[in-house]
Formats: C-alpha cells, sequence, structure tokens
C-alpha cells in the first residue's frame, strides 16, 4: 500500500473541519476574553488532530502507528479541546436553545453507549480486518473516535457533564474505560498476531507483526491513564477542592 492512500476529498475534509473549529474559537476567545493558556490548549489540540491524521492515512503500515493516531484524537486530542473552553462557557451548552444537539451529546448514557460500543467494534478482529481492507475507513473511523472521545471527557469536566456527584462521575469514566484497557492488555500479553491484514506485512521499524501489536497494546494501555486519573480525581477528592475554572 502506498505512504498516501487518501483522496483529496479526505485530506481538505479534516483541514477543513479543524479550520473552522480554530476559526470560531479564535473569535469566541478574542471576544469573551479568554485566558491565553486555555487557547494554547485548544491550538495544541488542532495540531495533534492535524498529526493523528496523518497517522490514519495508512493503517497498514504499522499496528503501533495506527493507534497512536486513534488513541492521539480519542484521549489526548478531545480532552485538550474541552480545557480550551472555561467550565462556565461549558455550562452553556446545557442550555435549551443548545438542546437539539446536548440533549444527545450531553447526555451520559448515550455518551457511555457509543463509547464503548466504538472501542470493541473498532478493536475487534472481525471489524477491525474489515476497517484495514481499505484506508478511506479511517477517515470515519478517527472521526468517530474523536467524536466519542469529546462526548466521553465532557461528562469528566464541570459545566458539559450531565452528572451531578463526582463520586458518580468517577465511577462513571473508571467503567466506560475498562473495555480499552483490556484490549490493550490483550494486545501486550497476546502470544501471536490477532489481526490477519498485518500478518503479512512489513511494520515500519522492522518490527515484527507480534512486536508491533505489542507495543500499539502498550500505546493504549498508556493513552488510556487521563481517563483513569481523571476518574480516580472525580471519585476521591471532594468537589470543594476542585476549582471551577478547569
Amino acid at each position: 500500500m502506498s505512504p498516501a492512500t487518501w483522496p483529496l476529498a479526505a485530506w481538505s475534509g479534516w483541514f477543513a473541519a479543524v479550520g473552522l473549529a480554530a476559526a470560531g474559537y479564535a473569535f469566541s476567545a478574542w471576544r469573551r476574553r479568554w485566558r491565553v493558556w486555555r487557547v494554547a490548549l485548544f491550538a495544541l489540540g488542532c495540531v495533534l488532530t492535524l498529526l493523528a491524521v496523518w497517522g490514519l492515512n495508512n493503517p497498514l503500515a504499522s499496528m503501533t502507528g495506527y493507534t497512536v493516531a486513534l488513541m492521539t484524537l480519542g484521549q489526548v486530542v478531545s480532552p485538550l479541546l474541552l480545557l480550551g473552553f472555561p467550565a462556565s462557557e461549558r455550562a452553556r451548552w446545557q442550555q435549551a436553545r443548545n438542546r437539539q444537539w446536548a440533549v444527545w451529546t450531553l447526555d451520559a448514557w448515550v455518551a457511555a453507549s457509543v463509547f464503548v460500543l466504538l472501542t470493541l467494534g473498532v478493536n475487534l478482529p472481525g471489524v477491525f480486518n474489515t476497517a484495514l481492507a481499505d484506508a478511506l475507513y479511517s477517515a470515519p473511523i478517527g472521526l468517530l473516535v474523536m467524536l466519542a472521545g469529546l462526548m466521553i471527557w465532557a461528562q469528566l469536566l464541570d459545566g458539559s457533564s450531565a452528572i451531578r456527584r463526582r463520586w458518580v462521575a468517577g465511577i462513571y469514566g473508571w467503567l466506560v474505560g475498562l473495555p480499552m484497557m483490556v484490549i490493550g492488555a490483550v494486545w501486550v500479553w497476546s502470544g501471536h498476531v490477532l489481526y490477519t491484514p498485518y500478518l503479512d506485512v512489513l511494520c515500519l521499524w522492522n518490527l515484527s507483526p507480534l512486536d508491533d501489536q505489542h507495543y500499539a497494546g502498550l500505546v493504549m494501555l498508556i493513552a488510556g491513564l487521563p481517563l483513569q486519573l481523571r476518574s480516580a480525581w472525580l471519585l476521591i477528592m471532594p468537589g470543594d477542592e476542585e476549582s471551577s475554572e478547569i
């Protein structure tokens, strides 16, 4: 497979989406005078999005590289983009005027269902093999993973969360992140290659397919730590200890 497998339309769609999001955010941040560190976090999220997109472009090059790209979108970019907004601004998303989209995207049960089902669907061997049959699948999969990450992280941050009790939010975050951690552990400890498309592929860095899978599992475990740590923080720390600025 060639190093560049996406058509121009796929690249243009990602760059246009990131550009529009950045322009809209910049206007709001300038008008409402948001803090510089929030703007920096959002900008970093946009840059990492484009870098992750490059990693999605050729998923068969390396299972580790593909996992890095997906985990970056779901577990690194998502919280960075959300933290770019003050808690008071995130609280406005729950207002009645936003109900048409917030009723679904900011619902805790919907977010958990989407995140868990997508985690299982993308990483189960049967579905994953089908996705790898054509690199074009990686573009919408990356977008879905990013949206699922935004939905689940919104439930763990002040303002956008529909869960009122912090300890409940902590248990919630730990449970929804558990399938991802289990899958990562399976990849690390498995003694055989689970995904047949990688059996006949010469992976980057001269790794064997099995070693590539082990490193991909390690990447998933590391990428899942922020979600687990945030959940633990919500579980053990009383509400008064945390600033509403987060």
